[in-house]
């Protein structure tokens, strides 16, 4: 199973709540150029789990287009708050690897999104994670999990010019 960890892109830093804070103007744009190296990597998903913060639904949004199958499970989880419930949250992840799901993105926030890939791969330890950043996790079916990539929308940003 592939699991790719996407922390919301940028938010405003104003709102009645920390759950209302909405995506910034960048914030849509660093998503969807994230979305858009995915999926020119032949990167989808046949299921997603999403944070219930306004951030990380509107991050769904941008992302779903390019990178959700139609036919996929979206579950909103309020164990994928920033500070969420990681044993419910990898639980659910090895209930939908026996289900059969190949690809998962799930879409949360910082400390979470760190904290989760510490737990899933021990030796990754605790990774910083920008915004819109994308960690991709393969899971074995004995649940070895290997990190491949953290990638940044800094980092797209420096391929990009180095290429022209």
């Amino acid at each position: 199973m592939h699991i790719y960890i996407m922390r919301h892109g940028q938010a405003e830093l104003i709102a009645p709540s920390d759950s209302e804070r909405p995506l910034s103007s960048l914030g849509r744009v660093e998503s969807k150029q994230m979305a858009a190296y995915l999926a020119n990597n032949n990167v989808s998903f046949d299921s997603v789990l999403v944070s219930p913060y306004l951030r990380a639904q509107q991050t769904l949004a941008v992302v779903k287009p390019l990178l959700v199958d139609e036919k996929a499970d979206i579950k909103i989880s309020s164990y994928l708050t920033p500070s969420g419930n990681i044993n419910k949250i990898v639980n659910e992840i090895h209930a939908l690897q026996v289900m059969g799901i190949e690809s998962l993105l799930i879409v949360s926030h910082l400390p979470f999104v760190g904290y989760l890939v510490g737990e899933l791969v021990p030796e990754a330890g605790t990774p910083a994670f920008s915004t819109s950043s994308v960690a991709h996790i393969e899971i074995d079916e004995n649940s070895s999990a290997v990190l491949h990539s953290l990638t940044s929308v800094a980092q797209l940003n420096r391929s990009a010019t180095t290429f022209c």
